[in-house]
């Protein structure tokens, strides 16, 4: 048996040109968004993986994924009744568009999208109307162990159509938790002396500092994400439109966002066959984990198109029926007297540091030459890598007078906003 292996020439296209529209309207009374941007060629994107905390240097949260905002773009939906709703870009957020009044879609209408870029280019998109009559009828967390073997926490959403003339559901959702620090003190350090000074008298005076109350409030955070999944249900084979325990989201037990406090708002849309079937396409494609596999990654034909043969747009303009519901829950509901899951980053906060201050008067013995202590406190404070503990009244050698704790371990702040979210209850 003999083979070959004949090279073959692609073409590689660039994706700078091309424009990508994230644009749902739904049948809700509030300011609707509509999201511009342009596609990255696949050699331009850093790929990282989450970032892992270092306590030898600052800590640089990882940065909002969507990139390369359109901006300055002009953006409007009419409808069939000639009515338009004019959006304007989100000082500060590039590629955001919200309305300038509040609307809903409204059930016997049609809505047309319509972009102008900055540079002329014109898109607009297929006439479409809301289906159906979205409802949740309930939401709830389980603890399971999913088909990997995994423990963890399962959200489940029940809902339904009341009309009953959809048989396609997507649903996306905005998690909320409570972050606590577990080494916090109400006290933070002020640098009084940066280095040691020469008196003219000879003497020396080193280097100082003291601690004074906290400024800010840094024990309790909360961080909110949004969902980047595709998650369908289908009930084509169901005699009624009810989604039935429709699992839109599953949070393994060691993952420390449900350490504390926990939410959820879960957002059910209703879909129309051809919506469904290009959602269902896009997950198929993001869940390829081969360019040879039998389902090639390409350009995905939504329902907007361009003025011009050679511009190039990706994205769907959908109009659905929502309805949104929201849970909390705490991690002693469901693992009551159980070890908290591993600190972010798995980081160890159990371990306690005493860097020397640079004054013999105050810190423990340094080793004999050639060795030396690692990096003092003063340096550490001025880079934001330590926070204060309490008092060390008998520094071992290269240990200070202080023990201090890597600042993710004592200020919140590191991981979320100190600002309660006006929907949280606790």
């Amino acid at each position: 048996m003999t083979n070959c292996i004949e090279p073959f020439d692609f073409e590689v296209r660039t994706a700078a040109d091309v424009l990508v529209v994230e644009a749902t309207i739904t049948t809700a009374d509030q300011r609707q968004t509509i999201y511009l941007s342009r596609a990255a060629n696949l050699k331009d994107i850093n790929v990282v993986a989450l970032p892992i905390y270092n306590p030898l240097i600052p800590f640089v949260p990882p940065s909002d994924l969507r990139d390369n905002g359109e901006t300055n773009a002009t953006v409007k939906i009419v409808d069939d009744q000639e009515n338009e709703f004019t959006f304007s870009e989100q000082e500060g957020n590039e590629g955001i568009y919200v309305s300038d009044i509040s609307f809903g879609a409204m059930q016997d209408r049609s809505y047309q999208l319509q972009i102008t870029t900055s540079n002329n280019e014109s898109y607009e998109s297929d006439f479409c109307s809301p289906i159906g009559s979205s409802m949740i009828q309930d939401i709830y967390a389980e603890r399971i162990v999913n088909d990997f073997g995994e423990e963890g926490m399962a959200i489940y959403i029940d809902g339904s159509d009341t009309s009953n003339s959809s048989n396609y559901f997507r649903y996306t959702y905005e998690e909320t938790y409570k972050i606590i620090a577990p080494n916090w003190t109400p006290l933070e350090f002020r640098i009084l002396r940066e280095k040691a000074e020469l008196q003219a008298d000879g003497s020396v005076l080193y280097p100082a500092v003291t601690t004074v109350p906290r400024t800010n409030s840094e024990q309790v955070c909360y961080q909110t994400s949004s969902s980047n999944d595709i998650t369908l249900v289908s009930t084509n084979a169901l005699e009624s439109s009810i989604a039935e325990r429709a699992l839109v989201r599953f949070i393994s037990r060691d993952n420390p966002i449900i350490s504390h406090r926990y939410s959820i708002l879960v957002k059910q849309y209703l879909q129309s066959i051809d919506s469904y079937s290009y959602y269902q396409n896009l997950r198929n494609f993001t869940k390829s984990e081969s360019v040879f596999s039998e389902v090639q990654p390409g350009f995905l034909q939504g329902n907007i198109r361009a003025s011009t043969e050679t511009n190039m747009v990706i994205g769907y303009f959908e109009v659905a029926s929502s309805a949104e519901k929201r849970l909390f829950f705490d991690y002693s509901d469901f693992f009551p007297g159980e070890e908290l899951p591993p600190y972010f980053f798995e980081f160890n906060c159990d371990r306690i540091l005493s860097p020397c201050l640079g004054d013999p008067n105050l810190d423990g013995p340094k080793p004999p030459p050639p060795f030396g202590c690692p990096q003092s406190l003063v340096p550490r404070i001025k880079l934001g890598l330590v926070e204060y503990v309490g008092p060390n009244d008998n520094p071992l050698e290269c240990e200070g007078p202080y023990y201090v704790t890597p600042t993710i371990c004592g200020d919140c702040t590191i991981l979320g906003s100190n600002i309660k979210p006006e929907f949280w209850v606790d």
